[in-house]
């Protein structure tokens, strides 16, 4: 399959700049070098310094829950990697209870432990 480095400008324009961290930095592992490369351009004319990214990828290095492969697990509610694994319930048709089931959230949607 061949990249489409032209989608991957659109991508990079459109998205925000913690998607764009993210990428060059959690789910870089997983991503073409040229599309790493256009990433990092776009940060850079946003005015992210070397040093910002750097910081991004220490703070998320060891908080990301990464599968069997080394790739990050999303969060059960959006995109962003998952840096939380909680227990609730897997319910049938979104509301019965069955059996107790581990879902992962990102920091965003982790519950706040008081």
């Amino acid at each position: 399959m061949q990249l489409d480095l032209e989608k991957v400008r659109i991508y990079a324009k459109k998205a925000d700049n913690r998607a764009l961290l993210d990428r060059l930095t959690v789910f870089k592992q997983g991503m073409e070098p040229a599309a790493i490369e256009i990433i990092k351009i776009e940060l850079l004319q946003r005015g992210i310094s070397p040093a910002d990214i750097s910081q991004h990828e220490s703070v998320y290095k060891d908080l990301v829950i990464r599968g069997p492969e080394g790739m990050p697990r999303l969060c059960k509610k959006c995109s962003l990697p998952a840096v939380s694994l909680e227990w609730g319930w897997l319910k049938v048709f979104g509301f019965i209870p069955l059996i107790p089931w581990q879902y992962l959230f990102c920091e965003e949607h982790k519950k706040k432990v008081k």
